[in-house]
């Protein structure tokens, strides 16, 4: 999970079931023996310890976190690239009047550059097939301008500083593209006001860039570690320093999560199956390592950069830390979960607030091959047979003479002294905060929880489900909740589905949600439009499959992008109005 925490409103979350922010951690996979409620090992059987549930380090999660490439929003403009036609649509959303102009080939990633003035919209435009991207500017009256810059073959991202001076065009690991030919390591960086672009070289496999608050410089987060650019220095970097963000630079970057503090100039790391978090100074390279009482399986950073959390999970019962930043005398302040399996934290906006989580279940059944088997024919090996216990581990041997077969019985229990273990993934924690320590609430859930997005007033949630294996034949085997984080008791409130939950958008002001619906095999092809103040849910019938959803601030529209030959894209107002634009591509006009 090695993506950092960058928070941008509206909140738009593609929370593929399934998937998996971490972000960008890959996989990960998990056989252990599990010592539950009850044990005799003197960890977590004793209650409340938070040490790991297994003979080994607790099971990674998988955090949702995807990216879709959709139309963006700028000013009261929303701009949508056609590969097909080499061009962009700009649809004005105070009266639905659509320009197209033409960029580079195959134009792909829209990206808004910040800071127009008043309605005027902005972005750049990553053009793949012609290696350049386009700078496109907008009037409030309408009229569009299209610059043209070369940049580094093989790019397949764009990201853009807070202040939209300065344009990152790079390979980014996470993409849907391989790389061909090249190397992924050259990036360009784009200067917007003078139109120039500059190459560099960074660490291998780049897949972040996380910008400091005052657009003086860039932090890219690749498998080698961070590259820090200063942008003063801009014509003078060729090959940015790389600063190693953990001591051991051998390490499988597939187990690496790391979080940019760009406000303090700090990377922090963990590494899965590791009790440290490491720390490293940007620029300076200083490196200190923090010991920590357990396995950390996840790392956030609050919005503000006041603290960081650490969840280590634990069968008789959890803890997070509360890690201080700057980094102070107490180092970190450690929470109890009691009786809980929590192996996620999702820290809300407000930082006061926090749904404690996990998307595995190491209590499962778990079975491993006996070793050192004998041979039967020379060829195959005898694996003994496997059961459900709670008597451990059996062994018997048969036969006569100098023939003997030996079976092995492996058997692991999913039932402790109090009876079955619970899937931990059908329980979700509030943390409220209360003076110096939390306020812990555990809901049950019906279906296990895959994943978790908060809305940006952090007064309301949305938990995204997999499918119930016990639905009925016909039935909504689909889910996500409604989750009310402001009561005393909270509320949670379920919603059936007849297709996985796709891409979530909360807008800005934490009134309203958009849950798009996509099963093309079972011609489902909706939006959920959620009232967050009452949690009503308004189905939206859409003339095609849903890719994405967005939101423009001034017209305060909700807009969904459709899969369609000639494009289409419906808005959506607060009043619930609806209106579809469609065949921009070919310069159409409004549908209905």
């Amino acid at each position: 999970m090695p993506r950092p925490l960058v928070s941008q409103w509206p909140v738009c979350l593609a929370l593929l079931v399934g998937c998996g922010d971490d972000s960008g951690k890959i996989g990960g996979s998990y056989t252990g023996d599990i010592t539950g409620p009850g044990g005799t090992d003197g960890g977590p059987g004793t209650g409340g310890t938070g040490d790991s549930p297994t003979t080994g380090d607790p099971p990674p999660e998988t955090e949702d976190e995807g990216d879709f490439r959709v139309p963006r929003a700028s000013g009261k403009y929303v701009y949508s690239a056609s590969q097909t036609t080499d061009s962009v649509a700009v649809i004005d959303t105070s009266n639905l009047v659509i320009d197209v102009v033409e960029v580079g080939q195959g134009p792909t990633v829209v990206e808004p550059i910040p800071g127009q003035a008043g309605d005027a919209g902005s972005v750049v435009v990553l053009d793949q097939g012609s290696n350049d991207v386009a700078v496109l500017r907008t009037s409030e009256a309408g009229a569009t301008s299209v610059t043209i810059v070369p940049v580094t073959p093989g790019a397949n991202n764009l990201a853009v500083s807070p202040g939209g001076n300065y344009v990152f065009v790079y390979h980014d690991v996470d993409g849907p593209e391989q790389l061909g030919a090249g190397s992924d390591q050259e990036l360009s960086v784009l200067d917007v006001a003078g139109g120039t672009a500059y190459e560099m070289t960074v660490g291998a496999h780049p897949r972040e860039i996380v910008f400091a608050p005052d657009d003086s410089a860039a932090y890219v987060i690749t498998a080698a570690g961070v590259n820090v650019i200063p942008f003063a220095e801009l014509g003078a970097v060729g090959k940015p320093p790389l600063l190693p963000v953990v001591q051991d630079p051998g390490i499988d970057p597939a187990t690496l999560e790391v979080q940019i503090v760009a406000g303090l100039g700090i990377a922090l790391a963990r590494v899965d199956g590791e009790p440290w978090l490491a720390v490293t100074q940007l620029p300076g390279g200083e490196l200190t390592v923090l010991d920590l009482p357990g396995v950390p399986t996840d790392l956030d950073i609050s919005e503000s950069a006041d603290f960081a959390v650490l969840t280590l999970p634990g069968a008789g019962g959890s803890r997070f830390l509360e890690v201080p930043l700057p980094l102070g005398p107490g180092m970190f302040v450690e929470h109890e979960v009691p009786g809980e399996y929590v192996g996620l934290a999702s820290v809300a906006a407000d930082g006061d607030t926090m749904l404690l989580y996990t998307t595995v279940d190491p209590f499962a059944l778990t079975v491993s091959p006996a070793p050192d088997l004998p041979l039967v024919d020379d060829d195959h090996p005898v694996y003994g047979t496997s059961s459900s216990s709670t008597t451990g581990d059996d062994s018997t041997t048969s036969g006569t003479g100098d023939d003997t077969t030996t079976t092995t019985t492996t058997t692991t229990s999913t039932t402790g002294d109090d009876g079955p273990w619970p899937d931990p993934r059908q329980r979700i924690t509030l943390a409220r905060r209360e003076g110096n320590g939390w306020d812990l609430v555990t809901l049950f859930v019906e279906v296990p929880v895959v994943s978790v997005g908060i809305a940006p007033d952090s007064r309301n949630a949305i938990l995204v489900h997999g499918a119930d294996p016990a639905a009925a034949a016909g039935a909504a085997a689909f889910s996500y909740s409604l989750f009310d984080l402001t009561p005393a008791f909270p509320l949670l409130k379920r919603q059936n589905t007849q297709a996985a939950p796709g891409p979530v958008l909360f807008t800005p002001d934490g009134g309203r949600a958009a849950v798009l619906l996509r099963d093309d095999a079972a011609s489902v092809r909706r939006v959920d439009l959620v009232d967050l103040g009452n949690f009503i849910v308004e189905p939206l019938l859409l003339g095609s499959p849903p890719e994405g959803a967005g939101y423009v601030d001034p017209t305060e529209k909700i807009f969904v992008s459709q899969q369609h030959p000639t494009g289409r894209i419906t808005f959506v107002d607060p009043q619930g109005d609806v209106q579809t634009v469609t065949g921009y591509v070919l310069n159409d006009s409004v549908k209905d």
